[in-house]
């Protein structure tokens, strides 16, 4: 009982530090982009992914410790509630790391090229041409997602803030610009700085 219990506290450490690690970051800097791609690209730093990784692969320690238990015929280690507790702890965590390997398939983050945007790993995938983004918006609700809705109505891709590295307000402003001003998009194949300090000067007025 006492092996399972502790396996469990690791788990939560884990999972706290992860949330904790992923906050700080993301209000260290607004705005993440890959400053070596040629694109305007809002990515989350690596450690992210590896502290997600980390989290769900934690959550086999508890029923681990539990097997472990039942083999050394330590004591509570047969009680029903340990065991059902530990399992689904342990299901919830392989779903979670199944979906990841799933996701992987998608860039990490939010590209956006002359031609188009694509991304989002973990909260849909967004390869859509300019033309065919209906509408950028940002829902509230219970945290702040970027919304991006398609011209054929399909259900718009959410993207909150650990998936952008980047405020999805900001993205958002970033996004209609690009999307309502053609003209401008081929400064996206000139580098993340460059396209977001002429999305800055174009809305300050101070573009030449």
């Amino acid at each position: 009982m006492q092996l399972v219990m502790a396996a469990i506290g690791i788990t939560v450490v884990v999972a706290t530090t992860g949330a904790g690690m992923q906050l700080r970051q993301v209000k260290g800097r607004r705005l993440l982009i890959d400053t070596s791609s040629a694109s305007l690209w809002f990515r989350p730093r690596a450690s992210r992914g590896a502290w997600m990784v980390a989290t769900a692969a934690s959550t086999l320690a508890p029923v681990t410790a539990m097997i472990y238990g039942l083999v050394k015929g330590l004591p509570g280690s047969s009680s029903r509630s340990i065991v059902i507790g530990t399992s689904v702890i342990a299901v919830v965590g392989l779903i979670a790391l199944a979906r990841m390997l799933w996701a992987a398939r998608f860039p990490e983050g939010l590209e956006m090229t002359e031609l188009g945007i694509h991304g989002i790993r973990g909260a849909g995938e967004a390869h859509l041409m300019w033309d065919d983004i209906a509408d950028v918006g940002v829902v509230a609700a219970p945290a702040a997602k970027l919304s991006i809705a398609d011209v054929n109505g399909s259900h718009p891709v959410l993207a909150a803030m650990p998936y952008l590295g980047a405020d999805p307000n900001d993205v958002a402003v970033v996004l209609r610009f690009f999307r309502d001003h053609p003209d401008e998009r081929w400064v996206l194949t000139t580098g993340g700085r460059a396209a977001l300090r002429r999305v800055e000067e174009a809305l300050s007025g101070t573009a030449v």
